[in-house]
């Protein structure tokens, strides 16, 4: 399988929907080809049926992928990055635009992407002339957000996302300094109460991941200007490494720190 080697003993499965036609029946078939994976074929038979002994089954449909298990199903959407959209063009302020300073034209990398949200909110500001790239680490979540993405049209007012494959700390510190104007942390899986919709299974196939110094100063020096730090409650360590609170309203707390390249 053409798989990270964290998931070379986790089992994955590609099928469609029932109600899938020929062309999307064809999609399945060859992603699950170039992904390495069997593909399912399914007409009457239930999921359950389908997915057999693998850890969950990646299901194309009319309206896109899904990552299935038993219940739960994790599908890319705009989420709550649609009501933020809406609030940017209608003049309101965001917490991370305005903790980072995001303007049009800007570089910005996601250095955790997870649901994408964060991602889509920077790529609406920098617009057309500006890139967001965007890191996953987890293989299954990687295809999830990249399928979406693709199929997903964000208008000509956006740039395009670019979500790639690998590790955050290992991607910051193979990078130049100063490669981004600005740096996104999230490392969502800190606060096990945030909900969102399928977040079980985005919990069980994600990364889980400290946060430590060493990562705010990998991402302070890839920084241009700032580093915004999504977290649920301050480290005692967060004065030394120059993270100030930015004041939000919201359940998760924002921090921003300046770069040091």
């Amino acid at each position: 399988m053409a798989n990270s080697p964290e998931f070379t003993d986790r089992k994955f499965v590609v099928t469609t929907s029932r109600r899938a036609n020929p062309a999307i029946r064809n999609q399945a078939r060859q992603k699950a080809e170039s992904w390495g994976l069997p593909y399912i074929e399914r007409h009457e038979v239930s999921i359950e049926n389908s997915i057999g002994e693998a850890d969950a089954i990646f299901v194309f449909d009319h309206d896109g992928l899904s990552l299935t298990k038993g219940n739960s199903r994790l599908r890319f959407s705009l989420g709550t990055a649609a009501l933020r959209l809406k609030a940017i063009d209608q003049g309101e302020p965001d917490t991370l635009v305005r903790a980072g300073e995001i303007q049009t034209g800007d570089k910005v990398l996601d250095s955790t992407i997870g649901l994408g949200r964060d991602s889509l909110v920077a790529a609406h500001v920098v617009g057309p002339t500006g890139s967001v790239v965007g890191l996953e680490s987890s293989w299954p979540l990687f295809k999830l957000l990249k399928e979406g993405f693709s199929e997903h049209d964000l208008g000509d007012r956006s740039a395009t996302v670019q979500p790639k494959f690998g590790d955050s700390r290992k991607f910051l510190a193979e990078a130049k300094n100063g490669s981004f104007d600005v740096v996104i942390l999230d490392p969502m899986f800190n606060y096990p109460k945030r909900s969102d919709g399928s977040f079980e299974i985005l919990r069980e196939f994600a990364h889980h991941t400290t946060l430590d110094p060493e990562w705010i100063q990998l991402a302070r020096r890839a920084a241009k200007r700032w580093v915004v730090l999504k977290t649920d409650k301050e480290q005692p360590w967060f004065d030394s490494e120059k993270l100030e609170r930015i004041h939000s309203g919201g359940r998760v707390e924002w921090y921003r720190a300046p770069s040091v390249s």
